[in-house]
């Protein structure tokens, strides 16, 4: 998650004036003007998916495509279906424990299971601005204050790459090793985390995070920056506290990404068992779904298609079993949550209104 989304998703404006904000530009009229229509949101994802499933369908050819689809092993849905809901549960447990992290505010299991359905279904569908934005909603209902809100959004969206690159670099260092046929521009790249990592721990050491976390009196990058190294600064108080105040958390996070990726997995050997190591698998997964769901609007649609499939053809896997793959992969993903805001579209203007009067409190005055 970058911090423009958490920004935005907030409903923050740095470099304004808080006792007399402007009035809202026109690209943030016509973002509200979009989501009082969340049924022209839940379209528009749609029409993106089925239109980047057509191009690469295309590619493919039908007779291969047809060929691939007579060959189905369905019970691998079973697969599906169990990843993305250890998936869930894992990800409530992030919720909970981030906002927790430095005497922040308790969120009950309810409220945590409410706020990651939230994130993933209703707000990921009829939000422009990603699911992250119903995780800063849910703090500041909680009594967090904004600029502690949108630290733990960053937190949170920052937990979920100290597990997922991590796995990626140690897979990209297993292919490297053992010379499988995956791209170096898939495997190199990953080693980057190395330095990343050190850079993150540099800047949120205590000493350093408490001087550039305060931002008063600074500017639009300035308060930005200050607002990341408060992320950063949560995240290191999760890693460096014993286990039993903060491990459910980091516990969680391991089984999000595992859950996803059993999905994927699961989606893959539907339509046959060609092989695949979990390293390049891992790598895969990783390089087509650098941004998440949760921070991309509409939950990525459509580009989240075409970015796996190629990650998963350039690793080794075949390009028709692979886009027949992601294809099953994101109806467990992202429409399967997604679809339930159909049937309650009308609490969606009331958390929608719940979520815009949090962030009205951002721009009144103390």
């Amino acid at each position: 998650m970058t911090l423009a989304e958490a920004e935005v998703g907030a409903g923050l404006d740095y470099g304004e004036s808080v006792s007399s904000p402007p009035p809202p530009g026109p690209l943030r009229r016509g973002r509200d003007w979009l989501e009082r229509r969340p049924l022209l949101v839940l379209v528009v994802p749609a029409v993106l998916a089925l239109g980047a499933v057509a191009g690469l369908a295309d590619i493919a050819g039908s007779e291969r495509l047809d060929r691939a689809a007579r060959h189905l092993h369905p019970v691998w849905l079973v697969l599906c279906l169990g990843g993305e809901l250890v998936a869930y549960a894992g990800y409530v447990l992030m919720v909970r424990d981030t906002a927790k992290v430095d005497d922040g505010p308790s969120l009950s299991f309810g409220r945590s299971i409410q706020t990651v359905v939230g994130g993933f279904g209703v707000f990921a569908a009829t939000r422009t601005s990603g699911g992250f934005a119903v995780d800063y909603w849910a703090l500041r209902s909680a009594g967090e204050d904004r600029d502690g809100a949108v630290a733990r959004v960053l937190a949170l969206g920052a937990l979920e790459y100290a597990v997922l690159a991590p796995a990626a670099l140690c897979s990209a260092i297993a292919l490297l090793v053992s010379g499988e046929d995956v791209p170096l521009t898939l495997t190199l790249p990953w080693l980057l985390v190395i330095p990343g990592a050190f850079a993150a721990v540099w800047l949120s050491s205590p000493k350093r995070a408490r001087r550039y976390a305060d931002a008063r009196d600074g500017g639009r990058i300035r308060q930005a920056f200050a607002h990341g190294i408060a992320g950063l600064s949560i995240l290191r108080s999760m890693f460096v506290a014993p286990p039993r105040e903060h491990g459910l958390g980091l516990l969680g996070t391991a089984a999000y990404w595992a859950g996803d990726i059993a999905c994927l997995w699961g989606a893959l050997q539907v339509f046959g068992n060609p092989r695949l190591s979990l390293p390049a698998l891992i790598i895969g997964y990783a390089s087509g779904y650098v941004l998440t769901r949760r921070s991309l609007p509409a939950g990525g649609a459509g580009l989240v298609e075409i970015a796996l499939t190629f990650a998963l053809t350039w690793v080794g896997f075949p390009f028709v079993r692979a886009l027949l793959g992601v294809v099953v992969y994101r109806l467990f993903n992202l429409w399967l949550p997604i679809l339930p805001a159909l049937a309650v579209l009308p609490r969606v203007e009331e958390l929608r209104r719940e979520l815009d009067e949090a962030e009205g409190d951002v721009e009144r005055p103390s």
